[in-house]
């Protein structure tokens, strides 16, 4: 018998193989360069990702470097979803480039050469990171359900929160903290995907700084928490599967709804949905996934009859975002960046850096050239 649920998601998936909205053109401000990192699913391990430098104004490739989880190493990975593969967060901070990997912050300069690397035990299956008015950066140590503040200039760890052990979040959410020994190297005991199906597990993804106050995405959950006053802000059914965090000075909180296909803005003080962009709408993200879509649906046909094993990749998944002004960009799969309006809510410009609807978009940053010239 076919799930009436599933059966409504393929007919709305059929429909985008129909014309939407046109591209509108060039907005009054472009940026020089992205950086991006990619994550390819059931790829090897060693084929599972790169860091990307990408001048957005001629679209051209600027640089690459393959990613992988090294020192320690991960040979096999008992999951084929993202996991242990590829660059997660990227950001730019102190004059370079911070891309996480499962286990690892690494730092490279302007070109891709790298500088260094920070890791840890209470690293492990790393997403995004957050920067602080300190020059110190937040990373979310998404398999253990924890964030980390690291000191990028020493490499040591200052302090981490623990949402599955604060009082108001355990009242709110009805978490149990996690069985670990934080003393301990526990980089790699986390990767088997039953870690993270466990009871109270979050899937804590994102985090960002907004007036004085760290926040964070639970994934799992569709909740976002200030992790300084242990409070619940949001909790939204478009925030459960959800991807990336952006605060704005306006304290609009704009989270990718993955899932749905979608980006999602947030009333922090209000605590509820503002607007929603259904990146749907775009004809060139009509286009994108036209003959994705049947592929897709094949491939998920003859794998729940048996005829094909492992997971099947779903095309226009939303993840990795950034803001620079008015100006949104948000990376979907098969790997492409789309620019858009946030005022208009207008698609100005895409480009596709990949055609194989396993490789994502993960980490997104713009990208300050005069930021790498004072930090050189």
């Amino acid at each position: 018998m076919t799930d009436p649920d599933v059966f409504r998601e393929a007919l709305n998936d059929f429909s985008l193989m129909s014309e939407g909205e046109a591209m509108t053109g060039k907005p009054s401000v472009q940026p020089s360069t992205l950086a991006f990192g990619t994550v390819v699913r059931a790829a090897p391990i060693a084929e599972g990702g790169e860091l990307v430098l990408l001048d957005w104004d001629s679209k051209t490739v600027e640089a690459t470097v393959p990613i992988r989880p090294r020192n320690p190493t991960i040979e096999e990975d008992p999951n084929p979803r993202g996991n242990g593969r590829g660059c997660r967060g990227v950001r730019q901070a102190n004059g370079r480039l911070v891309a996480s990997t499962y286990h690892t912050l690494e730092l490279y300069d302007d070109h891709l050469n790298q500088m260094g690397a920070i890791s840890g035990g209470l690293m492990a299956g790393l997403h995004e990171i957050a920067l602080t008015d300190r020059g110190t950066v937040w990373v979310t140590s998404t398999a253990i359900d924890a964030t980390v503040e690291y000191n990028l200039e020493t490499g040591d760890r200052i302090r981490a929160y623990w949402p599955r052990e604060m009082d108001g979040l355990q009242a709110a959410l009805g978490l149990r903290p996690l069985d670990i020994d934080k003393s301990a190297d526990n980089r790699l005991r986390f990767l088997d995907p039953a870690a993270t199906d466990a009871e109270s597990h979050l899937h804590l993804n994102a985090v960002e700084v907004h007036d004085g106050a760290l926040y964070a995405l639970f994934n799992a959950y569709g909740v976002v928490a200030n992790l300084t006053t242990e409070e619940v802000v949001l909790e939204h059914e478009h925030l459960r599967g959800g991807h990336n965090l952006v605060i704005g000075d306006d304290g609009i909180a704009i989270v990718n709804d993955s899932f749905g296909k979608a980006v999602q803005f947030y009333d922090l003080d209000a605590g509820q949905l503002q607007r929603t962009i259904d990146l749907t709408e775009f004809e060139w993200v009509r286009d994108l996934i036209r003959w994705e879509v049947p592929m897709y649906w094949g491939k998920e046909a003859l794998r729940k009859f048996g005829g094909i094993e492992g997971s099947v990749a779903k095309p226009l998944f939303v993840r990795g975002l950034a803001r620079r002004e008015d100006t949104l960009f948000i990376g979907v799969s098969p790997a492409a960046i789309l620019q858009v309006d946030v005022a208009t809510e207008a698609l100005v410009d895409a480009y596709q850096y990949s055609s194989n609807v396993h490789a994502c978009i993960h980490g997104l940053a713009v990208l300050d050239d005069t930021a790498f010239q004072a930090g050189a």
